[in-house]
């Protein structure tokens, strides 16, 4: 399906249809970060991960009229808007560039990047990792292999993994040509806490997510439990690329990729 004539409303609509903005979880800071006339023409939307300044600065030059990022431009309360937040701002209101954002509400939502994290590990019988909709818990029939080379190839080259000789051992038990039913757990961007992986470790053989920190791997190898870290940015850019595919088929509008 697709529109003419796309106006900044349009594109909202269609994003809050998609990530309904009640899924959010409570105080994220999502929907319009900049803009004022949501009832102009929109000719070009980018798409990014963050809107940092390299990000606000290819807007910029490329024409884009509309931008769309996952994370939203202020994360915490600040007071001033000096340094790095000026420049961003002056660029997009001087150009009148709209800035939105869908954050938790594009994690948790139906084929959000959650989801698609559970269809590119072939997970089956899937459920909600937290009772919020974060994250996704599932059955992977394999090797402990095969999760490592689908991570090598789409989310990540060189993914940073704990415990794997502990899986390894649960295959090599296996009958059935070292393939087994493993319980894994996914969560896109930051999920690698220690608190998550305290609550994760009860239940799942693997836990695929980002930003391990020092701490949080000693607390897995204790646990016993099988980390991949596969960056923060490697496990949102994936299901936001498939995002930007949605929007496409959609909205009868040039849209490009500003950082992946």
């Amino acid at each position: 399906m697709h529109i003419k004539d796309v106006k900044s409303k349009d594109i909202i609509k269609f994003i809050e249809t998609f990530a309904p903005p009640e899924l959010a979880i409570e105080g994220d800071n999502i929907g319009l970060q900049v803009g004022g006339n949501l009832n102009r023409d929109i000719e070009k939307i980018g798409i990014a991960l963050d809107p940092s300044l390299s990000v606000v600065k290819k807007a910029k030059n490329k024409g884009v009229d509309f931008l769309f990022t996952h994370h939203p431009i202020l994360k915490d309360p600040i007071r001033t808007f000096t340094g790095v937040m000026y420049e961003k701002l002056k660029i997009l209101m001087e150009n009148e560039i709209i800035l939105y954002s869908a954050h938790t509400n594009l994690d948790i939502c139906k084929n959000g990047l959650n989801d698609a994290l559970a269809d590119l590990y072939h997970l089956k019988d899937v459920k909600y990792l937290y009772d919020n909709g974060l994250g996704r818990l599932g059955i992977f029939n394999g090797t402990f292999e095969d999760i490592l080379n689908i991570t090598k190839e789409y989310i990540t080259k060189n993914p940073t993994v704990v415990n794997a000789e502990i899986v390894n051992n649960k295959n090599n038990n296996s009958k059935n040509n070292n393939k087994k039913d493993l319980k894994v757990a996914i969560l896109s961007g930051y999920g690698l806490s220690q608190k998550s992986i305290n609550y994760v470790s009860k239940f799942a053989d693997v836990y695929i997510s980002g930003d391990l920190t020092h701490h949080s791997k000693i607390l897995a190898e204790e646990l016993g439990l099988c980390v991949i870290d596969g960056g923060h940015y490697g496990t949102e850019v994936y299901g936001l690329k498939l995002f930007k595919k949605y929007i496409e088929d959609y909205l009868n509008v040039e849209l490009i990729s500003l950082d992946f």
